[in-house]
């Protein structure tokens, strides 16, 4: 070991790190909200989660627990018992009333954001265990196994993580299956995000945000992963590349590209051909010989912190950006996505968004499975032609913290014409469906690093399926009980 060591202290690498990634779900992810809103911190992460624990403890000011300089094992470092009780049938994006080029997935409350925990309509019951271990700071490895058993979900167990991750000076690696989320938004994500379950992948980043001058910071990320079943080519790829740049600690401003290619029976590539298709479609004909399937586009984000520390962020993500009719990509086919995040309102926090889908959002031919994750959208899990309303709140209440919110939604079935480097016309305005929700969540820490977590929701659905006259109700609950042994990373400042 001593002469890796000697190796990278001579290549400049400095300060080596490893942890197990902190859940997107974990309470530290508010604190570091609210210290950012009270500018006490810069822009953390990049525009991609989730951060390692080291990095969360160091941006919060808690303590970094040593690493002891050889084998070091975690048996328990989440512990997790989840009870769900939902009245919830999936309605398919690809609709009789409205066929799409998407034959995978739906719009079901009980499986939004999940992160590709069991879900559906009916009671079920999972429980999920967290172990870590590792060597020294040279590298951490994270495994996450449920048992899960219910109506409308198998009874299995199954491995939903498994991950190696290291820090060598600036540079960050991990190699696993683990979830990524990308984008400034503190929800929704328009181009992959919680919606989607964890990904095999390998991936290489900025460890943290690099300074390049005194106002202006870099992180970049490139990954590669397998897109699991169903696929229309089984075992096909999709590389995300991100590049954002914090500028003056106010302004965020990023750019993504999703590339879904290759896969059994797709066209095949070579090692230049892979390369190259990143910046150029060898074929984009929607034909049995197309290259790839992209998704591209950019956000940005300001904050003010003399309004309540607020954030403000905006993102768009194109299928085709049809050059000459750049206003019709902008207006029919891209998603938007606009939003405000007060995360300082004393001790409490909210949230506005509205967003927007394209007529086709994540749609592709031949790949009609589309830019799915084991059969959920990795972006918006409204889908196609949609847009919604929405607004959360975090309320500190001393015993625990509730999170209300609400939604307005809006799924259309209008039909498209599009011409080939040409216009997209409305043809057709067909039925809306509209689905009105509202819900809540609490969390309840108790002792000992144990919390209680329940939520309920509830939601109306007109026009279902776009069917004019029929309207169906929805409603869901679910309970948790977590144990962390070493306790919550995250904590809120009062000030």
């Amino acid at each position: 070991m001593r002469w890796v060591v000697a190796a990278f202290v001579a290549l400049g690498v400095g300060r080596v790190s490893a942890s197990p990634n902190v859940p997107l779900d974990d309470p530290a992810y508010d604190a570091l909200a609210r210290l950012r809103a009270l500018d006490i911190i810069p822009p953390s992460s990049g525009g991609f989660l989730p951060l390692t624990k080291r990095r969360v403890a160091e941006l919060i000011g808690g303590p970094v627990t040593p690493t002891p300089d050889s084998v070091w094992v975690e048996p328990i470092a989440r512990l997790r018992l989840t009870t769900t009780l939902f009245d919830d049938r999936p309605r398919p994006f690809n609709a009789p009333l409205r066929p799409r080029d998407l034959t995978v997935g739906g719009v079901s409350i009980a499986c939004e954001r999940t992160e590709g925990r069991p879900c559906g309509d009916g009671a079920g019951i999972f429980t999920e265990l967290d172990s870590n271990a590792g060597y020294g700071d040279w590298v951490s490895a994270s495994v996450r196994l449920r048992a899960q058993a219910g109506e409308s979900f198998d009874n299995e167990l199954a491995l939903d993580r498994l991950y190696v991750n290291s820090e060598l000076g600036p540079i960050a690696v991990e190699v696993g299956r683990d979830v990524v989320v990308f984008g400034p938004s503190s929800r929704t994500q328009l181009g992959w995000g919680e919606n989607a379950p964890p990904i095999t992948h390998a991936r290489i980043s900025t460890s943290e945000p690099f300074r390049l001058t005194d106002n202006l910071r870099a992180s970049a990320i490139y990954v590669v992963g397998r897109l699991r079943s169903p696929q229309t080519f089984h075992g096909n790829l999709v590389t995300i590349s991100r590049l954002q740049f914090d500028i003056a600690n106010n302004f965020e401003v990023g750019l993504i590209q999703l590339l879904q290619l290759g896969g059994d029976g797709a066209r095949e590539l070579g090692v230049w051909d892979f390369i190259a298709e990143h910046v150029r479609r060898g074929d984009l004909t929607a034909s049995a010989t197309d290259s790839s399937n992209r998704r591209f586009g950019g956000d940005f984000a300001f904050h003010i912190r003399e309004l309540s520390g607020a954030r403000f962020y905006y993102s768009l993500v194109f299928e085709d950006i049809r050059k000459t009719y750049w206003y019709d990509a902008v207006r029919h086919d891209a998603d938007h996505l606009v939003g405000v995040e007060m995360a300082a309102l004393g001790r409490h926090g909210l949230t506005i968004e509205w967003q927007k889908t394209g007529m086709r959002s994540q749609e592709h031919r031949p790949r009609t499975t589309g830019f799915t994750n084991m059969g959920r959208v990795v972006g918006s899990p409204l889908g196609p032609d949609a847009q919604s309303l929405y607004a959360g709140g975090r309320v500190e209440l001393g015993w625990g913290t509730l999170y209300p919110w609400a939604e307005l939604a809006w799924l259309s079935s209008d039909t498209y014409k599009l011409v080939v480097d040409g216009p997209i016309d409305r043809v057709t305005n067909g039925v809306t469906e509209s689905r009105y929700r509202l819900g809540s969540r609490v969390r309840l820490p108790i002792a000992y690093g144990v919390s209680i977590e329940g939520s309920a929701v509830a939601e109306r659905v007109g026009s279902f399926g776009f069917e004019r006259g029929v309207d169906r109700n929805r409603f869901g609950l679910v309970a948790s009980v977590t144990w962390q042994p070493h306790g919550p990373l995250g904590r809120l400042p009062r000030e």
